[in-house]
């Protein structure tokens, strides 16, 4: 490890990144390098600068908010672009044609994007959690690694770690998930699912392909809903639930 410390010494120049962003202890033992030369949004970079680690790998082709912060051994593709004040924690990763709003934080680990055909959006306020993987991939033998394939998702949602959420099937269709969603450990969300505003999924809930959820649906740990159903506003699943029947769940205003 120290002869790692010595290849960064000889790279380096002085430059320092921000204590209240990323804690001392994931910077000491690294020297600093020479910014790198990334395209901003602003040319306001003086009151609000940006902060790269001099271990991170960031395209010169990613555009690159005010006030972003890149923590160690991260990883931003020419697509790329990250809004004003978002954060990545280390060893996280944004691939292919992804577009991030402002103050949206990545925490250890999360990968976005993935370098096939198509995009993902996301809004603004957003947290992926550790280790979390969205806007990958779908894992339907339908698709076609030729058609371009979508992710939506919309602002203040929080996204726990070990999550997965997949793109499309399709170009034809897309993944959406809504605004002020908490979406818990572990959860799965597939490919063209529609998830709606203010949701809860607990722990383990493992929705399939082309599953609707509306607004203010709860789901306890363990929950499992079966391809192409529809859970209705203010429906709630109780822990271990299948949900194997079309709309069964739908609630009537």
């Amino acid at each position: 490890m120290s002869s790692l410390f010595l290849k960064l010494s000889a790279l380096s120049r002085s430059r320092t990144l921000p204590s209240f962003v990323f804690p001392q202890r994931f910077f000491s033992g690294f020297a600093e390098k020479e910014e790198q030369s990334v395209n901003v949004h602003s040319s306001n970079t003086t009151t609000n600068p940006c902060f790269i680690h001099p271990t991170a790998i960031v395209h010169h082709n990613a555009l690159i908010g005010q006030g972003v912060s890149i923590g160690p051994f991260c990883t931003v593709s020419p697509s790329v672009k990250l809004g004003n004040g978002c954060q990545l924690q280390p060893g996280s990763h944004v691939f292919g044609n992804t577009d991030i709003g402002d103050n949206c934080m990545m925490m250890a680990g999360a990968i976005v994007g993935d370098d096939y055909p198509g995009c993902t959006v996301i809004g603004n306020n957003n947290i992926i959690g550790h280790h979390a993987v969205v806007g990958v991939r779908c894992q339907d033998l339908k698709y076609k690694l030729e058609d371009e394939c979508f992710l939506e998702i919309g602002d203040n949602n929080d996204i726990r770690e070990h999550t997965s959420v997949h793109r499309s099937s399709k170009s034809t269709d897309k993944t959406v998930i809504g605004d002020g969603n908490l979406i818990m450990g572990s959860c799965h969300i597939a490919h063209d699912c529609k998830i709606g505003n203010n949701n809860i999924l607990a722990n383990n809930t493992l929705l399939a392909g082309h599953v609707e959820v509306e607004d203010y649906v709860h789901t306890a740990g363990a929950t499992v809903v079966h391809q192409f159903c529809h859970l209705g506003s203010f429906s709630f699943l109780g822990g271990g639930s299948v949900v194997c029947n079309y709309n069964v769940m739908f609630l009537h205003k």
